[in-house]
């Protein structure tokens, strides 16, 4: 551009000096010839001009070269221009994909991370409870292993009985939680450790009592004939009813329930092996309650069926 506005000056200068001196010839009066013996002077500005006047159209038709020259740079220097500028939005439409792609993979990486810490959380939570379930689990294993070992914990019915492993069988009103002791109807019901015992009705049941120990072990027993004494203090053996078939029983027998403590009430535990281990004076299942003393109690075997007892 700067050799550009140079050229046009030097163009400018000369225009203006041949349009001076044009004018300054015209000003001037008209030049004679006389014969052959003309001034030098006159003979030389007779020459003088036309020769300035070729050169300077050289050089208006250089400068014409140059401006066409500089104009046609000047174009091709535009469209680089163009070209770049095309270039460079591309590259920054090619940014700004490619910045949004990263956003959007930032965040999907961050949405699998929550998810991810969502769900460990999730397991987290899972094994606690599940450690927690197995934990009373264990505890109320060990709570019932050191109960059936122990010569202070009394079988909860007097004289004959008869029961099989009934915890968790479908019956026609639920599942059943418990044992059911069969028993002579009116024989004795004894508290199988020390506590505090209540008597109550229950819809389903009929006659009823609730025992809690001092460590917060838990026992419910149905069904009874008649309540032994009064709500209040018991020891272990300590007769606290007679077994019955009341409530909706179909035949006399005990339903007995134990919660181990500390949680105590509803912490429900199978008392299965309880009464297996402290109701010594048992019989198979099969097994007639008056059968005679000479009879084969071999022949008989543990019936682990349905029998409608509740």
């Amino acid at each position: 551009m700067f050799r550009f506005l140079s050229v046009f000056s030097i163009f400018s200068c000369i225009l203006l000096f041949s349009v001076n001196y044009s004018n300054a010839q015209e000003k001037q009066p008209s030049l004679i010839e006389v014969g052959e013996n003309d001034s030098p002077f006159l003979l030389d500005r007779k020459l003088t001009l036309p020769f300035f006047t070729s050169k300077a159209s050289a050089v208006i038709s250089i400068i014409e070269n140059r401006i066409e020259t500089t104009t046609t740079a000047l174009m091709d220097l535009a469209t680089t221009f163009d070209s770049i500028r095309l270039r460079q939005e591309k590259v920054e439409k090619s940014l700004e994909n490619a910045a949004g792609t990263l956003l959007d993979r930032i965040e999907d990486v961050e949405k699998i991370r929550l998810d991810r810490a969502k769900k460990l959380e999730n397991v987290e939570a899972a094994d606690k409870e599940r450690l927690k379930e197995d934990k009373k689990k264990y505890e109320n294993i060990e709570k019932v292993m050191q109960l059936a070992n122990s010569e202070e914990w009394v079988c909860p019915v007097a004289n004959t009985v008869k029961f099989y492993d009934s915890w968790n069988e479908k019956r026609p009103r639920g599942i059943h939680r418990g044992v059911d002791l069969v028993g002579f109807h009116g024989a004795d019901l004894y508290a199988p450790v020390d506590g505090e015992v209540i008597f109550f009705w229950d819809s389903v049941g009929g006659k009823s009592y609730r025992l809690t120990a001092k460590n917060g072990d838990y026992y419910f027993g149905t069904h009874l004939y008649r309540y032994g004494k009064n709500s209040g203090k018991v020891s272990a053996g300590d007769v606290i009813g007679q077994l019955g078939a009341g409530g909706n029983a179909t035949g006399p027998h005990l339903h007995f329930e134990f919660h181990a403590g500390p949680t105590g009430r509803g912490n429900e535990v199978n008392p299965y092996q309880l009464v297996n281990r402290r109701c010594t004076n048992r019989i198979p299942m099969e097994m007639p309650l008056d059968h005679s003393e000479g009879e084969e109690r071999d022949k008989y075997i543990f019936s682990y069926g349905y029998l409608e007892w509740d």
